[in-house]
């Protein structure tokens, strides 16, 4: 599934690099004008580094640059740093998918000022 995304001409992939080696990458598509981030993971080794703030940033601006005026995320409700991130990054939850993990909650988020 992960690699037939990438391979979409919709999808926006983001990578990063320390020693030689990929440590880190952020996923998101765009379609029309909204886009939707998939994904974004880092070697714990790599993490607490500032590459998942860094990979965001560089994905946001793509997105903006192919078109988007909104992004949407789905995170576990148990994911605190990743929640913490998003917000940081100007995220607000909007919604509460409850029960949509066999094991948790997802909240909905959205940023909606990447024009």
């Amino acid at each position: 599934m992960l690699e037939c995304e990438i391979n979409s001409p919709l999808s926006i992939l983001e990578t990063e690099e320390r020693d030689g080696k990929i440590v880190g990458y952020a996923l998101g598509r765009v379609v029309a004008d909204e886009a939707e981030l998939l994904k974004i993971c880092v070697l714990s080794d790599y993490r607490k580094q500032g590459i998942a703030e860094k990979l965001l940033g560089k994905l946001l601006k793509k997105m903006r640059e192919n078109g988007a005026v909104a992004c949407f995320l789905e995170v576990r409700s148990k994911n605190s740093p990743a929640i913490s991130l998003y917000q940081k990054m100007g995220f607000e939850q909007i919604a509460l998918r409850r029960r949509y993990y066999p094991d948790d909650d997802a909240i909905v988020m959205k940023r909606s000022d990447l024009a």
